[in-house]
């Protein structure tokens, strides 16, 4: 908590680059790797771990995780509070169907010294390498995605609220469940029924749930056996795999890089660079 004037802010970041639940070939919880959460008063913390160490390695490997958070006063002029969560996943390999050299989940918010809500930034957030089933697949990020127009300028309510974030994550649902968008290669050739019942739309829901579950990932190009819907990806005798997913409510923002929802191989559920990012100030 670092008092600027009459205002102190307490500071809020979770990362942790891995973790999950298993139930077939084995039932076993994945252990979470290099998670941390950020003091109420700022600083500054490192963690990392070594894929060597990992238990579970005949089903998700990696070579090295990272993760960071930080946060301080800004040291620009006019500037409040900043805070940064990084997640970073190299040599990922799950079941030889999922590689990629490295996998980065980065999150910026800097709070105003007057008002409460802040600018985000994503810079430093990719994926690099990323393979399925060695077809190299290119992913299109919306960094900007959360931008409220003028960048010099704070926001001047959440982000949850503003029509043009609130457009693009409707357009994102929208291109989902249109057939028309699949690619003449795609496996499955109409929407299934689990993306039109999970990806609805309603700015009524919207306002009732105070949250928003949208995509960094505008989508992907590059032919795999499976079907692409938007920042999802379904690939048979595997399951789902979830690029990029950014929830959004009134006062934070959760990026999971890579979310698995498996189901043959194996079954169960992995989260791949994981950050949650917010922050208040009083009064």
């Amino acid at each position: 908590m670092e008092p600027t004037g009459n205002r102190v802010h307490y500071y809020h970041a979770d990362t942790s680059a891995l973790g999950g639940v298993l139930t077939r070939p084995v039932n076993a919880i994945i252990p979470l790797q290099a998670s941390l959460s950020l003091s109420p008063s700022g600083g500054h913390a490192t963690a990392s771990a070594e894929g060597n160490d990992f238990p579970l390695r005949d089903i998700i490997s990696f070579d090295r995780v990272h993760t960071q958070v930080s946060g301080s006063v800004s040291l620009k002029p006019n500037h409040g509070w900043t805070t940064v969560v990084t997640s970073v996943v190299e040599g990922l390999n799950v079941m030889n169907v999922v590689t990629a050299d490295r996998v980065v989940a980065q999150v910026s918010t800097d709070h105003p010294l007057q008002g409460y809500d802040p600018r985000v930034t994503f810079l430093g957030t990719e994926f690099d390498g990323l393979k399925i089933a060695g077809s190299a697949i290119q992913v299109d990020l919306d960094l900007s995605i959360c931008d409220q127009g003028n960048a010099a300028a704070y926001p001047k309510g959440p982000c949850i609220s503003n029509k043009d974030f609130l457009s693009k994550a409707a357009a994102q649902y929208s291109r989902m469940n249109e057939s028309s968008s699949l690619p003449p290669w795609a496996t499955n050739k109409t929407v299934p029924d689990w993306i039109k019942q999970r990806y609805i739309w309603n700015n009524a829901s919207v306002a009732t749930k105070g949250s928003v579950l949208c995509s960094l990932v505008r989508g992907t190009t590059g032919q795999f056996r499976g079907t692409p819907f938007g920042h999802v990806l379904e690939v048979p005798d595997f399951g789902r795999i979830f690029l990029g997913e950014l929830i959004v409510d009134c006062r934070s923002y959760q990026l999971n890089m890579m979310r698995l929802e498996l189901g043959c191989l194996a079954d169960g559920s992995i989260s791949l660079a994981n950050t949650k990012i917010n922050g208040n100030t009083e009064p």
